[in-house]
């Protein structure tokens, strides 16, 4: 009988992993928004466990890293803080590692906008509503997909969007879960917030920590 439910789990995650790929292959051909197409080096779909229990979003590929690499929070000063903050706190989001330690929360990382918005002098730019109503479905479907305990929307843009309502004072809502219906939400400062040093680097190290310990928590 234990041997049947581990085949289970095991078909479940493989089947959930198939169903990532599709939406995968389907953001990496996306065309919906012509000025993203001509912006972009790449669409950047999301990326991590399918069993993940956290599940972040960002707000879009930054261009001078994840729209180079094609994953989400990675070579930007950006993407470094984040690595940082996950492997200092105990979370994972590389599923093809060589060595898979249990002990770590698995998570899936995503953004919004899964292509690299840019400004006529090649800039990072606010990604329009249009833009981030052409992912929106891209984002229902991972988030179906995901068997998460807790979503992580990074920046206030992306807590707008998960809690769908304005957040008037968005630093306030940082790291305080919010349950909405069956889900709880834990939005979280940007990275980039940190790297302007709007915020204490070593506080948002040990908000991940936090993050971790409450998870661990309500799982039991």
């Amino acid at each position: 009988m234990k041997m049947i439910g581990i085949n289970s789990v095991m078909f479940k995650v493989t089947k959930m992993q198939r169903e990532i790929q599709t939406v995968r292959n389907t953001v990496v051909h996306c065309t919906k928004c012509k000025d993203l197409v001509k912006s972009r080096k790449q669409a950047v779909p999301g990326y991590g466990f399918a069993d993940a229990k956290i599940f972040f979003v960002g707000l879009a590929p930054g261009r001078l890293g994840a729209d180079s690499t094609g994953i989400p929070f990675t070579k930007d000063s950006s993407g470094k803080l984040f690595q940082q903050a996950l492997s200092s706190s105990g979370i994972c989001m590389e599923p093809n590692g060589i060595v898979q330690n249990d002990s770590e929360l698995r998570a899936y990382v995503t953004n919004l906008v899964k292509c690299n918005p840019k400004n006529e002098k090649g800039n990072n730019r606010y990604p329009s509503k249009l833009e981030v109503e052409n992912c929106r479905d891209f984002l229902k479907e991972e988030m179906g997909l995901i068997d998460f305990d807790v979503i992580v929307p990074l920046g206030r843009l992306s807590t707008e969007i998960i809690l769908d309502r304005k957040c008037s004072s968005f630093t306030s809502m940082h790291n305080k879960p919010i349950k909405i219906n069956d889900m709880c939400c834990i939005p979280f400062i940007h990275p980039s917030y940190i790297v302007r040093g709007a915020y204490p680097k070593n506080k948002y190290l040990e908000d991940f920590k936090d993050l971790v310990t409450w998870v661990r928590a309500a799982k039991n």
